[in-house]
This record gives C-alpha cells, sequence and structure tokens, in this order.
C-alpha cells in the first residue's frame, strides 16, 4: 500500500473511510434497501474521485510510478532445480 503524501488524497482517503463505515453500519442494522443504494452510490463516488485525484494530481502520480523495479517471475525450470 502507498503511503498518502498529498495532503487532498489523505482527505479523501479519511472521508471513503467514513462513507464504508457507515455502509457496515447500515447493513448491520438492516436498513431498507433505498438507503444501502444510496450509501453505496456514495462509496462509489468517492472512490471514482480519489481515482480521478491520483491520475491528475502530480504529487499522485509520481508515487505510482514506477519507483521500485518490477520483479520477474522466476522460471519454472529455476524452481525446479
Amino acid at each position: 500500500m502507498l503511503r498518502a503524501t498529498c495532503p487532498k488524497l489523505s482527505a479523501i482517503a479519511k472521508l471513503l473511510r467514513e462513507k464504508y463505515d457507515l455502509h457496515f453500519a447500515m447493513i448491520a442494522r438492516n436498513a431498507p434497501e433505498a438507503e444501502l443504494r444510496l450509501a453505496e452510490a456514495e462509496v462509489s463516488r468517492i472512490s471514482r474521485l480519489m481515482t480521478n485525484h491520483r491520475r491528475k494530481c502530480p504529487k499522485c502520480t509520481s508515487a505510482l510510478t514506477g519507483v521500485t523495479p518490477i520483479r520477474r517471475r522466476p522460471l519454472l525450470l529455476d524452481i525446479a532445480s
């Protein structure tokens, strides 16, 4: 998991966590379907907002670009020997 260095991304993440908590609380208390749909829509909206922010923010896009090299999977022959 990446650490949020962008203050706006941290704020969006906190809001998303609150929306998830509210949604789970509604499930626990057997809320009506209409309320659950609205809560799910809010979670989805905030998640899209976070994705769009990561795509557009210079701080967030630099954190997502490959800073660490990608390790290739070993060949099956290397594993067997």
